[in-house]
């Protein structure tokens, strides 16, 4: 399984790569925003601090973090929003009903590749980053810190993976889930730390989202790129991230199971 876990991999990369233009377009373009919106935001909001720094953050500090963090985001959401739930309306999943591979290890590596794609782009950002723009006081490469920051994105996709196929595959009930995957996302980026960094909530605040999935797939891997990450607190983060991926697991193996006895095969 692992041998066609690779090659389904590799053709879900090459056919990315086939569309070199909209790579580009949809890179350029989203630094581009990222950058433009995170520098008159958080100008506007530190020319009138005068400590010139909110919650340990700079401006230099803000910029770089609402560059990458959208990123994260985009690494962890995949294929996005209709990558089972547009098979089952339409009928697709027959295929894999009747076909000698599992359904999850197949979409489970075309999910990767798309993450990978976005993974690029990162190091492309952070390549140009380096070369221009480089201040030790933000971040700095080490090999500790990069191993930790490879481990915590790898294990947080596969978990949004498990977490999201639960949303979607709801779809063997209801006719539009559109709106649930869209609540995730949100959910996602507002406690996991793309609309604002998560230091900036309260404590008790903290405490409590520090129990959930959200902040390791964005806020975590941040610490980590930028070396604030702990190894203790990186134990427990990890640790905490793979208890909720058995959790996922499980819940999306068992709504697969249920949702295969609902499922008519006829498509929309």
């Amino acid at each position: 399984m692992s041998k066609v876990f690779f090659q389904v991999f590799n053709l879900e990369l090459r056919r990315l790569i086939t569309y070199r233009s909209d790579f580009w377009v949809n890179f350029i373009g989203q630094i581009f925003f990222s950058l433009v919106i995170a520098y008159f935001l958080w100008e506007s909001i530190f020319s009138h601090n005068i400590n010139k720094s909110i919650n340990g953050y700079t401006i230099t500090h803000m910029i770089f973090y609402y560059l990458c963090a959208p990123l994260f985001f985009r690494i962890q959401q995949g294929q996005g929003i209709g990558f089972i739930s547009r098979e089952i309306y339409a009928g697709e999943i027959n295929k894999f009903l009747i076909y000698p591979i599992k359904y999850f290890s197949f979409k489970l590596s075309t999910y990767l590749a798309n993450s990978f794609f976005i993974f690029v782009q990162l190091i492309i950002l952070l390549v140009v980053y380096n070369l221009f723009f480089y201040d030790p006081k933000i971040y700095s490469f080490s090999i500790i810190s990069s191993i930790q920051f490879l481990s915590i994105l790898i294990i947080c996709s596969i978990s949004f993976f498990y977490l999201f196929s639960i949303v979607e595959l709801l779809a063997f009930w209801f006719d539009n889930i559109w709106s649930l995957a869209v609540i995730l996302r949100f959910t996602t980026s507002f406690l996991g730390g793309v609309l604002i960094p998560i230091s900036f909530f309260p404590n008790w605040a903290q405490e409590i989202i520090y129990l959930t999935p959200f902040p390791y797939y964005i806020d975590f891997p941040m610490k980590a790129l930028t070396g604030k990450l702990l190894f203790q607190e990186y134990l427990i983060g990890m640790i905490i991230i793979f208890a909720w991926l058995i959790c996922f697991y499980f819940i999306a193996k068992l709504t697969w199971k249920k949702g295969n006895y609902s499922y008519t095969g006829v498509g929309i």
